[in-house]
């Protein structure tokens, strides 16, 4: 039999059995339609590839006790689903590497070196005098104005992965700048 010339509902029927041929055919079939949405949506070659693996292992260990009406829509759901997660991993690393850096320079500052919130902002303003024009405006977007990477990525026209570049280079140059916050006053 030619698992290749079978229909979804039936691979999926094969599967169900542990049918290994059955899951091959599956995964050849939608493995670069998930891992082009996967990539889509993440930017990253490594966190689509392993989205796909998750999903399509998933899939597998599941089969048994699975009820699959539609496989294309379940594995779409499936990815879709993975990829929020891995985003939502993602925001809430850089919130937490932003509150750390926050955490750092507040340990390293002394209470008598920085007065108000003023001259706080003012050495921020000045270190972002000293940014490249678009890791400002970058900066500016993301930690300012609390915009999204994507939505700052649609705005300028560039990359997800060029706004989180410009993030970090922001960012380190912030805690050079403010780490000699002291020697500036």
């Amino acid at each position: 039999m030619r698992h290749s010339n079978l229909t979804d509902e039936s691979l999926v029927l094969l599967m169900k059995d542990s049918e290994t041929k059955a899951f091959e055919v599956i995964y050849k079939r939608y493995w670069r339609q998930l891992y082009g949405f996967a990539n889509q949506h993440l930017g990253v070659r490594e966190d689509a590839e392993e989205v796909v693996h998750d999903v399509m292992t998933s899939l597998w260990q599941n089969r048994a006790h699975s009820n699959i009406q539609n496989l294309r829509v379940y594995l779409f759901i499936a990815a879709r689903n993975l990829v929020n997660k891995t985003i939502k991993v993602q925001i809430n690393l850089r919130k937490y590497l932003d509150f750390q850096l926050l955490q750092e320079i507040s340990e390293n500052s002394n209470v008598n070196e920085i007065l108000t919130n003023e001259e706080l902002a003012k050495a921020v303003e000045r270190a972002m005098q000293q940014m490249p024009e678009k890791t400002a405006i970058v900066f500016r977007m993301s930690k300012l104005n609390e915009l999204p990477v994507k939505k700052i990525a649609i705005e300028l026209g560039i990359t997800d992965k060029a706004v989180e570049y410009h993030i970090t280079k922001s960012i380190k140059m912030l805690r050079q700048h403010l780490s000699d916050f002291h020697h500036d006053n």
